[in-house]
């Protein structure tokens, strides 16, 4: 009757309504250690971010998301190393106008390079089920793609401008961009740390904390 009344048949309410339940909070590491596997689907298992929803996430957390609907897809960016026939005469930029993955323009014979580390589809065929894979290399993704340096570079300007007059409070703030909680005493001081290891002050310790949150497990996989 909750269901057919207040939810109105909804699946999102439902959603809503299981995970704020007292039942689906007291799920925690007492259910992972009983059921390990997760055989009786005693607690969510972790998923990890597809390549466009972690892209779009970054750019929410840096600020520079343009939340324009619909248009002409962005032209995708090409790097030197995307050659061959057909390879279109000028690259679009690097950003994709700061547009979500879903208006980036996908062109099969020059396949967006972190988007296929992080398992993309290949456009030749149709693939019913999404592939979800782990591996070194999307970590490695992460370190060293010039648009993710780019965006924590965003991300650092973002918290200068944002109020916050010492560390501790861009840390937190941060913090609650990136995971959606304050962090830990322990995570704030590791924080601090981490930004006085440097000889000067300015965006180049920040940019570099805030690459470290995008390298992050807490940031890529939904628990």
């Amino acid at each position: 009757l909750r269901l057919r009344g207040e939810l109105e048949w909804s699946p999102k309410a439902l959603i809503r309504e299981s995970v704020l339940s007292r039942a689906y909070r007291r799920a925690g590491a007492s259910a992972a250690d009983a059921d390990p596997e997760n055989l009786l689907l005693s607690h969510r298992t972790p998923r990890r971010l597809d390549g466009e929803s972690l892209r779009d996430a970054m750019l929410a957390v840096s600020g520079r998301l343009h939340e324009k609907r619909i248009g002409p897809s962005v032209a995708q960016h090409l790097t030197p190393f995307l050659t061959g026939r057909g390879r279109p005469q000028e690259s679009g930029p690097l950003t994709g106008r700061w547009r979500r993955s879903l208006y980036l323009e996908t062109r099969r014979n020059f396949l967006d390079p972190f988007f296929a580390v992080f398992d993309a589809p290949v456009p030749f065929t149709a693939q019913g089920c999404r592939n979800s894979s782990n591996v070194p290399t999307q970590s490695l993704a992460l370190m060293n793609a010039p648009l993710v340096e780019l965006l924590a570079e965003e991300t650092a300007k973002r918290l200068a401008g944002d109020g916050a007059t010492d560390d501790a409070g861009r840390i937190d703030a941060l913090w609650r961009l990136a995971y959606g909680r304050p962090p830990a005493a322990s995570e704030r001081d590791a924080a601090l740390a981490f930004l006085a290891e440097w000889p000067e002050d300015g965006a180049a310790p920040w940019a570099d904390l805030c690459h470290v949150v995008f390298n992050s497990k807490e940031f890529s996989f939904i628990q």
